[in-house]
């Protein structure tokens, strides 16, 4: 597969792991991630991209410790985020679920804040913020391409903790007693850039449901401003709305 591009090969490896899969009873053991990368000549990035994609289609199934598996095909599974009267964070609305949330850390580090984020959290153009990029999984099933911003100032220890599993706003209120109190969103449709595209394994260029977030202390003070890009299969965001005290009433009628 020499030559290819890193979205040829990923579907490249796609079609010809499900078509060995069809000749294989269900129960069946697929080989080694490192057999396979040796087999056909990939990155273990794209290796996990295309069996990823086999897992969220119900082809195969992973077993912690075990390896994975052939199973009976299925629809594949939605984990929508839900955005109601709490700011909770993605973590702790799907573990709460029951789900296993696990973060791959694609970047961390400083960098000088450019004008649009240093408004955003209400810092000088050039401050130095803290970038994390992330992918994030659920129940084995890529989700979600994060990048966040936090100012280096306020939250130092940010540059350094590893954040591969928990939540981060748990962090922030564990490490430095931060109470989130309010969370600004704007919900977009963004062709996906090639970094993204790549993580993803999905086209370059292909519209990907984008969900910027911006949230806030109960001092209405910005603590960090992150936007998620989501795979095409979970493209989906719940929203619930509550009228609370005396308006009440008057939204009833």
């Amino acid at each position: 597969m020499e030559g290819q591009t890193g979205r040829s090969k990923y579907r490249a490896v796609r079609d010809d792991l499900l078509q060995r899969i069809s000749n294989l009873e269900v129960g069946d053991k697929l080989a080694s991630e490192q057999a396979l990368c040796e087999e056909f000549g990939v990155s273990r990035i794209t290796l996990r991209h295309a069996v990823d994609g086999l897992v969220q289609d119900g082809w195969l199934t992973r077993e912690h410790g075990r390896g994975t598996f052939v199973t009976e095909p299925k629809a594949g599974v939605h984990y929508p985020e839900r955005f109601a009267e709490a700011v909770t964070g993605f973590y702790r609305q799907q573990t709460a679920a029951g789900h296993e949330v696990t973060t791959r850390v694609l970047r961390q580090e400083l960098i000088p804040a450019d004008e649009t984020t240093a408004r955003i959290l209400d810092i000088t153009a050039g401050e130095r913020v803290i970038e994390l990029v992330r992918l994030r999984y659920v129940n084995d099933q890529l989700h979600q391409h994060v990048v966040t911003h936090l100012p280096y100032e306020k939250f130092p220890d940010c540059a350094t903790q590893d954040f591969t599993s928990g939540s981060l706003y748990d962090y922030l209120r564990d490490a430095y007693g931060v109470t989130l109190a309010r969370n600004d969103m704007r919900v977009s449709v963004a062709e996906a850039a090639p970094d993204v595209a790549l993580n993803l394994a999905v086209e370059p260029g292909l519209r990907l449901l984008s969900v910027a977030s911006t949230v806030y202390d109960d001092l209405d003070r910005p603590v960090a401003h992150g936007t998620a890009r989501h795979t095409p299969v979970n493209g989906e965001i719940e929203f619930s709305l509550r009228v609370a005290g005396p308006n009440l009433q008057e939204a009833r009628i």
